[in-house]
């Protein structure tokens, strides 16, 4: 509490904060719930949404500014830590990670990211011929530091708002 404050007895208005995640692919947004995978649809990792792959894309763009980002291994997903301190992984599909990267394509470098820069591409037809499914998490996995999510619905396109999340 500030001097004036305690002299007035005035209170500080608390801000609540923000993120803003912006969708990484065009798609169509879904539930979790409708991800072929126990670990997506019971939340079990995060919460979030997921996209349904549009035929028009081909690229995994970055979601956030974020001060650390990781493309795993296999180029089927992206972690990464936002400047507020959000926790995001985007996963390609489902099963993916079985394909030993095949249908993917790094075209970013790792460490920090701003929203909207070109990650992984990716082959939608061989990756809906040879995955479970080509649903994408995008999901936030350290949910003990998020309050609310607003949640976008309907078609998306790359770089458009897809949640907003309250931090605690």
């Amino acid at each position: 509490m500030g001097i004036l404050s305690k002299l007035f007895g005035c209170k500080s208005k608390t801000r609540e904060k923000f993120v803003e995640i912006y969708s990484p692919i065009d798609g169509d947004i879904v539930d979790l719930a409708d991800v072929p995978d126990e670990a997506f649809a019971c939340r079990a990792i995060g919460d979030g949404v997921a996209i349904v792959p549009s035929e028009n894309g081909d690229v995994i763009h970055s979601p956030v500014d974020a001060d650390d980002m990781s493309i795993f291994e296999t180029n089927h997903a992206v972690s990464f830590e936002s400047r507020e301190g959000l926790e995001i992984i985007v996963h390609f599909g489902v099963d993916t990670v079985n394909l030993g990267g095949k249908g993917f394509e790094r075209i970013g470098k790792e460490g920090s990211s701003k929203i909207g820069d070109k990650l992984v591409r990716y082959d939608l037809e061989y990756l809906k011929s040879n995955a479970k499914s080509v649903k994408t998490p995008v999901i936030i996995s350290n949910m003990e530091i998020v309050e609310e999510i607003e949640r976008g619905s309907g078609k998306v396109k790359a770089g458009e708002l897809l949640m907003k999340v309250k931090i605690k």
